[in-house]
Parts: C-alpha cells; structure tokens; sequence
C-alpha cells in the first residue's frame, strides 16, 4: 500500500484516520472478493483496526520528514545539521563566551573557527578578521565549544589550539573577563539564527561586499560602492570604500569577494588633450596634482609624444585637467593612462596584502576622495509678511547640507533636488505657492559648476563624495 503525501500551503497535511481506513479495506477486498470487515468484534475487523493504527504513525512519520525539509520545521537534528553548513554554532549566545584580540603579522587572516583556549576550556571564533596594520584584530566573539557555566578571568585566554603557519607570529587575549552560561539555547532561538544565516548573501557578490565593508569599525556605510570598472578585460569590480583601517578593510574585502582577481584598482584614463605650444591633459577624474608634481602617461595614440614621465607646468582651473610643457600638433585618437611618477598609481588607490597561509593576495581599494562643496541659492517671494534672509539661511542650510553630505560615491548633484529640498526648508515662512524665484548656483572643487545642458544634473568626480559646511550654504534675495 502507497500512502499518498496530500501538499497544501501548509506543507505536508497527514490523511485522516477513516481514509486510510477506507484505502486499506478498498485494497483488502479488491484482492479478496467477498471479504466482510464490518461486523464487530470479528478478527478482520480487529486487524484492519490495528493496520490503520499503524498507517496513521507511518503517515504521521512521513509528513514529519517532509516538512522538516526546510529550516522552518526542521527538527532538532536536522537544524543542528543546517546550522553546521551555515557556520552556525548550537549555543551561540548561551554557551559560555569570550571576546579576544589576535595579535600578530599585519594582513594575516584569522578564518572563523579558529580554536582559543585557556589551558581548561576550548573556545571557538564566530566570524573571520585579520590583523590589522596596528598589529592587532579587531575584537572576535569565540563561544564554548562545551556547555556548561563558569567564569572566564580577564588575559586568560592566551593560547591557539588551531594550528598557525610557519614564519607568521600569532598570539592571542581576553582583555577583558568572558561571559558564563545563561542556560541551554531554546530551540526556537537557535532556529533564528540558522534562518538568519541561510539569507546571508552569497560571496562574490556586491552586496556580500558591502555588508561586509559595512561591519568594518569606523568605515561610513553612506561611502561604500561597488562598481563595475569597465576599463579591465574582462570587468572587475572596483570597491570604494571611506573610513576604516586600511587592513581590516582589505580583510573583509578578501572574506566576501569570492575571488581576488575580480577586483580592480582606480584609472585615472585621458579624455582629450588640447596641444599648442603646451599640452593639457584633460581625465576621467578630478586629478588633485599640483604644480612641479611629477606625473606619467602611457598608452596615448596619435599625439604618442606625451606619453612619458612629465613635471606638471601649471592646474587649470579644470580639477579634472592638468598642463605639460610640451609643444606639439596632431590629433589625439584614444587611449592613455595616468599615474604619479614615484607610485604608479593614483593616490586614491590602496593595496594590501593579505596572507592567507600558504598563499598571499594584493586586495586593492579605492579612497573617495571628497569634493568640498559652496552652495548659493537666490530667492525670492510675493509674501507680504516680512521674511528675513537670515531666517531662510537658518532654516534651509541644514536640509541642504544634509542632502549634500549624503550623497554615495559618484552620485551627481540634481538641482531640482536642491530646489526642492529648499522649498521643504522654508515653507513654515512662505508657501510654495508664494515662491517666485529659486536660482542654485553650486561650486565644487573651487569651481563654478553649471548643470550639464537640458539636466539639474551636476557631475562631479565618478569616484569622488561631497562635503559642504555650514558656512557652505548661503541664501540671497534676489
């Protein structure tokens, strides 16, 4: 006899007792014509009372199996199971704890996992981290690998149990006192925290990248961006990334990138180059050279005679443009790279290498640089109540810095935003009904910057955040 699995929305639903009953009476008489099972007290009936007993746990068992197929109504073993491939330790939060600090080889990552212990008691990390270029870690959360309550004294836990590489040095410390035993872990609890893990994102993946960036101490979630650089065969990923030590962040870079070789560093590329008796190098980026900076490029086609090392003559008044001595004619056709002659690179590039023993990895980053920012907004109204400018500044400068500051990494400045921003600002004063003139003028990077023809669209640096000041807004009536 098959039982039927009978699937709702609730999953798998058990057969009722007088269905079963039925089914197996149905196939006793289908291969035993005549056979009588409803007079009482008869042997037949009292087998097929006892055989339908039994189907009823044998359907009770399978919709149990089925149902525990998910880590919503998994049971105990199998959660416990399903926490072991998402990394999720029975006892977490309730088996005894300690919060350590590796100290050893800047780079040198410290995988989830790794065993601590205090000459008694074995704990285990929770989540990877690296040395960082302080020497130390950021602070790692080990759990006990057994249950059981008891204290955890202060510069106890003093020894790796997991093996370390050859030639790397690695301690490891308790600065402060661990965290005994609540009790076991109520299943419902562990249940959550292996749901929450099975919607972690996958690795390689940007949003991998910057939850991980995001966990970083001291980097600012608002400058994290993951962009596709195009100008690598094939694409790589370009991690911007504000904030934060330069090795932690290389070691989250590492954790959740999936593969090193898909990341890529910044390029500074020429956009067109305007010759005469100098040469001015227009980019793809705001350049922040100076004067007698020395400065490389390579690659360019048609003019091939600027690229070489070159001292800078003088910064126009372009912050993506800088000027060369050399006096030339022809026609630029593509191509050309730039970088600083003693680095060859571009200072908002950053590099660290992260050991990963036997093997070692060159985890680049992107520095955004910031682009100070003025903004002036005349306006002017048909109110006839007396409306100061000062009372406009005061109530529109803080809206408007907000909206400025917090603005991601290559994210341009709309104008029609800024009016509207405005508008909110001060219609406690004057209705918008009642506005008749709004007029924002922004200077970025020093320079007056009208919006791109037929947009309120400002661009600024494609890698680059801005950054106004109080003082930075001001309102005139006009």
């Amino acid at each position: 006899m098959t039982i039927p699995i009978v699937m709702t929305s609730a999953g798998a639903t058990p057969a009722t007792p007088s269905a079963l009953n039925a089914e197996l009476i149905a196939l006793a008489v289908a291969s035993n014509p005549g056979l009588t099972a409803n007079l009482p007290g008869t042997l037949i009936e009292d087998i097929a009372s006892t055989d339908t007993a039994a189907l009823v746990l044998i359907d009770a068992a399978q919709v149990e199996t089925v149902n525990s197929m998910t880590p919503y109504g998994a049971n105990l073993f199998e959660l416990n199971q399903l926490g072991q491939i998402y990394g999720v330790q029975q006892g977490k939060g309730t088996n005894t704890a300690v919060y350590v600090v590796f100290s050893g080889t800047a780079g040198q990552v410290i995988g989830a996992g790794v065993i601590v212990s205090d000459g008694v008691y074995t704990y285990v990390t929770q989540a990877a981290s690296i040395i960082n270029s302080t020497g130390m870690s950021n602070t790692v959360y080990c759990v006990a690998s057994q249950s059981g309550s008891w204290a955890v004294p202060a510069n106890t836990v003093t020894i790796i149990s997991s093996s370390v590489p050859p030639g790397v040095t690695l301690t490891v410390n308790n600065p402060n006192a661990g965290i005994p035993s609540s009790g076991v872990q109520d299943p419902g609890d562990y249940r959550s925290q292996v749901l929450n893990a099975g919607l972690s994102n996958p690795s390689g993946t940007p949003t991998a990248i910057k939850s991980a960036l995001a966990n970083v101490p001291g980097v600012i979630d608002s400058l994290i961006s993951v962009k596709v650089a195009g100008y690598y065969n094939p694409d790589r990923f370009e991690v911007i990334v504000g904030g934060g030590d330069p090795t932690a962040i290389a070691g989250a870079i590492f954790n959740s990138c999936g593969d090193p070789n898909s990341l890529g560093a910044s390029v500074m590329q020429v956009a067109t180059v305007t010759t005469g008796t100098t040469t001015t190098i227009v980019t793809n980026l705001v350049t922040g050279f100076t004067t007698g900076e020395s400065v490389v490029i390579s690659g360019a086609t048609g003019i091939t005679g600027i690229n070489g090392t070159w001292t800078i003559t003088t910064v126009s008044g372009n912050p993506f443009a800088f000027t060369i001595s050399y006096n030339s004619s022809g026609t630029y056709t593509g191509g050309g790279v730039v970088t600083v002659g003693s680095t060859g690179t571009i200072p908002r590039n950053v590099s660290v290498t992260v050991y990963d023993q036997p093997d070692s990895y060159v985890i680049p980053f992107v520095i955004p640089p910031q682009q100070p920012v003025l903004v002036q907004i005349t306006w002017n109204t048909t109110s006839t109540n007396v409306v100061s400018n000062s009372a406009i500044q005061t109530l529109s400068t803080a809206p408007v810095q907000a909206y400025i500051n917090g603005l991601g990494p290559g994210q341009p400045i709309n104008i029609y935003e800024l009016q509207y921003v405005f508008q909110q600002a001060v219609v406690a004063l004057i209705p918008t009904p009642l506005l008749t003139h709004i007029a924002v003028q922004v200077t970025l990077n020093g320079v007056v910057t009208p919006p791109i023809s037929d947009t309120g669209i400002i661009l600024g640096d494609p890698e680059g955040y801005y950054y106004v000041s109080s003082t930075g807004v001001t309102t005139v009536r006009g």
